[in-house]
């Protein structure tokens, strides 16, 4: 399992806390790239997991690489959903979190090659009630986290629920 950090893109280093994160999201994802995107004026923490596994029952594919983009206001904050370098088609299969568009104010990036997956960890996203199921804790490995969102993320998109 590898974590690479792109200094250069953080100005110096990323926080504390997402070195903790980074550390808890790697005993559940293989190859995770850390760094900074800017999307218009918004800089966001980008936290890349190369080579997520597919499921052979939906996909063609046998993997796919997950972004995650943490807003400054993160742990506070959760990201709005996740992106998918695999444009599947969904029309037909029933899976109405991946749409090819971004809601909620995601960035979209599908110009890029990135494909906005709707999840969370609850609540939808309702502000309220999404704010009131992101539970991050002073100590990372006792609340929401990175690891808590990739792997609800890697349910979510690997089974039909």
């Amino acid at each position: 399992m590898t974590i690479t950090i792109n200094p250069d893109q953080f100005g110096n280093q990323p926080s504390s806390r997402i070195i903790e994160e980074l550390k808890l999201l790697e005993k559940v994802a293989k190859n995770i790239i850390a760094g900074s995107k800017t999307i218009g004026n918004t800089k966001y923490t980008a936290v890349l997991v190369k080579g997520m596994p597919l499921s052979s029952k939906k996909f063609k594919a046998s993997n796919t690489d997950v972004l995650f983009l943490l807003p400054s206001e993160y742990p506070r904050l959760p990201p709005i959903g996740c992106y998918l370098n695999y444009p599947w088609d969904t029309v037909g299969e029933g899976d109405h979190h991946f749409t090819r568009q971004s809601y909620y104010g995601a960035p979209f990036l599908s110009d890029e090659g990135w494909y906005w997956y709707c999840v969370g960890l609850g609540g939808g996203f309702n502000r309220d009630k999404w704010l009131n199921s992101w539970k991050p804790s002073n100590q990372a490995e006792k609340g929401h986290n990175l690891a808590t969102l990739f792997v609800t993320a890697r349910y979510a998109i690997n089974t039909d629920d």
